[in-house]
């Protein structure tokens, strides 16, 4: 399926009805849960997993966008039937972790890049003169533009974002396989023993 097709048939339309493609057959919604493919998303509603349907689900992979939405008994059976589930703690945190950004940014009154923008500019235009002198061919405007031009908030978000999102993948999966457990598992032992490391070095852990 050409999803770009896609798009333009749904945004012309306003439905998919029509579209010249091989669509699931199912009576109901949550029947598509239970679809041979590879990667399965299941995303807006909770506890759509459960005991019942989990074990005709046929994906290898489940990514849960939905906050909860599969039951702590549906997720033991995905677990025996070989599949991977990543954990929405870890898959749809993206929004909380902008939203934490805000309020650091509220905190200190000062948008993300104010301190900085500038100088890196500066930094990046001498730079392209020294290419400039060293190589005797000049930078095109719309390079040097480019090139020169500083962080924004949006960009830095993004950076933020992405390098916590990585780390936090990328901790999870040596976790999980550290101590041979599921990636749920894995990431709710990153996510105590992260608590239980601020508390103490806090000293809140022995107060009252």
């Amino acid at each position: 399926m050409n999803v770009e097709e896609l798009a333009r048939y749904w945004n012309k339309h306003r439905t998919f009805e029509g579209f010249n493609a091989k669509f699931y057959s199912a009576k109901d919604a949550t029947q598509i849960l239970e679809a041979p493919c590879d990667v399965l998303v299941p995303a807006a509603l909770e506890k759509q997993i459960h005991y019942e349907n989990a074990p005709r689900i046929q994906a290898k992979l489940i990514g849960e966008a939905a906050n909860g939405p599969t039951t702590p008994r549906a997720h033991g059976i995905l677990l025996n039937q070989g599949a991977i589930v990543i954990p929405d703690m870890l898959l749809n945190v993206g929004g909380v972790c902008v939203s934490y950004f805000e309020w650091l940014k509220n905190l200190a009154h000062v948008r993300f890049g104010r301190l900085n923008k500038k100088w890196e500019e500066s930094s990046k235009r001498a730079l392209i003169e020294l290419i400039e002198r060293s190589s005797k061919a000049p930078v095109s405007s719309d390079d040097r533009a480019r090139i020169v031009r500083g962080p924004g908030e949006k960009d830095l978000v993004y950076s933020g974002l992405d390098d916590t999102m990585s780390e936090a993948c990328k901790s999870t999966i040596e976790m999980a396989d550290q101590r041979n457990i599921d990636h749920r598992t894995a990431a709710m032992l990153l996510s105590i023993n992260k608590v239980a490391t601020a508390a103490i070095s806090s000293g809140k852990m022995f107060s009252n």
